[in-house]
């Protein structure tokens, strides 16, 4: 499955990219932040790598209301925490807009920079469309634009494809189970 799928708005790449990728550790976060110019330095990025972690784990929890499952009440409450502990709030722009900035003087810049992208898109209406596959041996995150927004697997030639014959197994099976 590629980072990026067709069809991500261009102002979401960077969030689909954090969602969809599994940091080994400090250093990869660390090349990662630099990749997507969210970190200033190596040491901005590895103090930041903590935080990171507990804010993807939140949103890919999130990412699984968006595709059937219950919404996670620790999840909300992490993000909710987050949003405090950075101080985002919104700011009023000299052309009468309205953005969200963080106003706290954190060493966690990546992280509220990632989150402030996660506020926009669910104030733009698009983070039903951030997804983490319903395989459950599969944990990519993706996004769907499929015009109804209903995808449920990253890939239906591998995981939905998966996930069908495994059904199709199970009915063979408790057919023939039944005298």
């Amino acid at each position: 499955m590629p980072e990026h799928r067709p069809g991500t708005p261009p102002a979401f790449v960077t969030l689909e990219s954090f969602l969809w990728w599994d940091f080994r550790d400090s250093g990869d976060w660390e090349q990662w932040a630099k990749k997507w110019g969210l970190a200033s330095s190596d040491r901005a990025a590895r103090r930041a790598y903590e935080k990171a972690l507990v804010l993807q784990g939140a949103l890919r929890q999130l990412e699984l209301a968006n595709n059937g499952a219950l919404p996670d009440a620790k999840a909300i409450r992490t993000v909710n925490e987050l949003i405090d502990e950075l101080e985002i709030r919104p700011k009023v722009s000299t052309s009468g807009g309205v953005a969200l900035a963080s106003c706290g003087r954190s060493v966690a810049g990546p992280i509220a920079a990632l989150l402030i992208m996660v506020l926009d898109a669910m104030t733009a209406g698009v983070w039903h469309r951030f997804k983490l596959c319903r395989d459950p041996s599969c944990s990519a995150s993706f996004y769907d634009a499929s015009k109804s927004a209903t995808k449920i697997w990253c890939s239906m030639g591998v995981c939905g494809s998966r996930s069908k014959m495994r059904r199709l197994r199970q009915r063979r099976k408790s057919a023939a189970v039944v005298p």
